[in-house]
């Protein structure tokens, strides 16, 4: 490996450069997250708004739900909404800066714990897994979002049972499944290997059972379900042919960075190269290998039932920092044998290859952080979600014209559901049950509904949707710095 070639062997000098290697990588990471952190200090997307607004009912004492007094289990991410309204109770902050601060801090703990997963086997490789991953944009524009918050409990789950410490893992998988379901999928795999390995049953995820019922009792008892209605909601979407499955969607975002520059095209090479490495190598880091199971389990599954949502695709991105590495690997040891034709020291071939190694990892990670702020508004000298502005305006206007006992009708109820402070109304049905089943009828068939069930005092509708007359609507207000109509009852 190319870590151990560059070590002396002196054990003890050996061990002294291991830990001063560590610092500097920990400080490195933690700088990227940092700087990430800043550059999207006001960026969040609207979806994440849901989940903040359950987070501060918590907090504030209303209970697990989105509009008071309406059980409903909006949000698919159970302990990350827990774990706002905790921080938020405790100090008294805005959940949506205790969100931010999180994402960034879960950036950094996911960067450290995969370097900390494949350092062994060289930490020059673990070095660049850990940086290629901390500068990806499509996992940066999660941020806000629980996405963060997952990878870094599925890492250190993942570090625990590498490690041998298998109950700490078990109780890691447990808070895994309980921020997304889904990702009982990773447990049911390690749960496998070490049946297949050790030869005996997995008892220590026990706790992970006993983690999940817990949930599952109290879901049941307070929402009548355990599967979110979120998620029903948008799996209903998906089957009536609108939207974009999974495995489509990922072809769609890898076009979308590929026409920022044509550098991006030379990754899709290098990540089948490391795939093609991946299999032809016996030897490799079990954390690494077990990363990549779990990739294509997720896309697999995910390519059955989800959406495109671009913070969908944030699991699989530990993954494909390492195939882009070991992707370079091989091309670099190619390179340098083909250097090698030419007679030279042994020690020079080895220097060539750490320069083709580097400079080909360095030149990825600013190909990434370059595309940081492409791809979303820049507000008064900010990066933020055009949807953001819009509907922070609309929020505005509903605060000061509009009681907090009105109702509002509309699709998009992140962030005005979360700075109005009123009654939301969903169109999409992820908070309202009632309207799930006529999202397969349309836009405009849902908002018949809407009207007929609840009578809501306003409606937001985009200005190409115009409302019919016969519904008892006129429109109010137009926004200047969006393209919404609000609508209010005669």
């Amino acid at each position: 490996m190319l870590g151990q070639s560059l070590y002396c062997p002196d054990h003890r000098n050996t061990t002294e450069r291991r830990h001063r290697y560590d610092w500097i990588v920990i400080l490195l990471i933690a700088a990227i997250a940092l700087c990430c952190g800043w550059i999207y200090r006001n960026f969040a997307q609207d979806d994440a708004f849901i989940t903040y607004r359950y987070a501060r009912n918590i907090a504030s004492g209303y209970g697990f739900v989105y509009n008071l007094n309406e059980p409903v289990l909006g949000t698919t991410t159970p302990l990350y909404t827990l774990a706002l309204a905790l921080f938020g109770k405790l100090s008294g902050q805005d959940i949506r800066l205790i969100s931010h601060l999180i994402s960034v801090l879960s950036l950094w703990i996911s960067g450290v714990v995969l370097y900390y997963l494949g350092k062994e086997g060289g930490i020059p490789q673990a070095v660049a897994i850990a940086l290629v991953f901390v500068s990806n944009p499509l996992l940066i524009s999660a941020i806000g979002m629980e996405t963060l918050f997952l990878i870094a409990i599925l890492l250190l789950a993942l570090k625990s049972y590498v490690d041998e410490k298998f109950y700490l893992a078990g109780v890691l998988l447990g808070c895994l499944i309980l921020t997304r379901y889904e990702t009982t999928l990773f447990a049911g795999l390690l749960g496998l290997h070490f049946l297949l390995r050790h030869r005996k049953l997995p008892v220590w995820l026990a706790s992970t059972l006993a983690l999940s019922t817990i949930w599952i009792i109290f879901a049941w008892y307070t929402f009548g379900s355990v599967i979110p209605q979120s998620a029903l909601a948008k799996v209903t979407v998906l089957t009536s042919g609108d939207g974009y499955p999974f495995y489509l969607g990922a072809i769609i975002w890898w076009l979308v960075y590929s026409t920022q520059t044509a550098w991006y095209y030379v990754l899709l090479p290098l990540a089948l190269l490391g795939g093609y490495l991946a299999f032809r190598s016996k030897r490799r880091e079990q954390g690494y290998v077990l990363i990549l199971a779990w990739s294509g389990l997720y896309f697999v599954a995910a390519s059955l039932i989800a959406g495109s949502f671009s913070w969908y695709y944030g699991p699989l991105i530990p993954g494909f920092a390492i195939l882009l590495v070991w992707g370079i690997e091989f091309l670099a040891r190619l390179v340098s044998r083909l250097f090698s034709q030419f007679h030279f020291d042994v020690r020079w071939v080895q220097t060539f290859y750490v320069i083709v190694f580097v400079l080909m990892t360095f030149g990825i990670v600013i190909l990434q952080i370059s595309s940081w702020t492409k791809g979303w508004v820049n507000y008064r000298g900010q990066i933020v979600d055009s949807r953001y502005i819009q509907y922070r305006e609309v929020a505005k206007w509903l605060d000061r014209y509009a009681s907090r006992d009105e109702t509002l009708a509309t699709r998009e109820i992140g962030v005005l559901g979360y700075y109005a402070g009123m009654e939301i109304i969903d169109l999409y049905g992820l908070v309202t049950p009632d309207l799930t089943s006529w999202l397969a009828h349309g836009d405009a068939e849902a908002l018949r509904k809407a009207v007929e069930l609840y009578a809501p005092d306003y409606l937001l509708v985009d200005q190409n949707e115009p409302v019919d007359k016969s519904l008892g609507y006129e429109p109010t207000q137009r926004f200047r710095e969006g393209t919404y109509i609000l609508y209010r009852k005669k």
